[in-house]
């Protein structure tokens, strides 16, 4: 796995003994925890965690004509799932702060009578 391709999305194989599994690795992901590495499984439909330990020596580049099929044919469901994966990840640090904002609507004085007032003027 050396080059990646504009924007840093490369796309390649697995190679073990229990058969290839073409994968699409993605630079701009959130980056995965020391020695391990995110790789769009296209068998499986999702982007896993893998030991980079271990996968990383067995990934081989895909050739260009490889390399079109895959986009062909994955490209929806890479998208799809890399728009999940982006949003679940960015989550966390999101819920955190919108834990604040709740926290602090919740001090803010609210009056009920107003709103119901405007329904009883229709």
């Amino acid at each position: 796995m050396k080059n990646t391709e504009d924007q840093g999305t490369w796309y390649g194989q697995i190679q073990s003994s229990r058969g290839n599994i073409t994968v699409i690795r993605d630079e701009q992901l959130p980056p995965a925890n020391k020695g391990r590495m995110y790789l769009y499984n296209t068998d499986r439909d999702a982007i896993i965690e893998y030991d980079e330990t271990i996968v990383a020596p067995k990934l081989i580049e895909l050739s260009e004509e490889d390399k079109q099929q895959v986009k062909a044919k994955h490209t929806k469901a890479w998208e799809a799932a890399r728009k999940q994966f982006v949003r679940a990840h960015t989550k966390t640090s999101t819920t955190t702060s919108s834990r604040k904002t709740e926290s602090s609507l919740d001090l803010l004085p609210t009056d009920d009578d107003d709103s119901s007032d405007d329904d009883d003027d229709e």
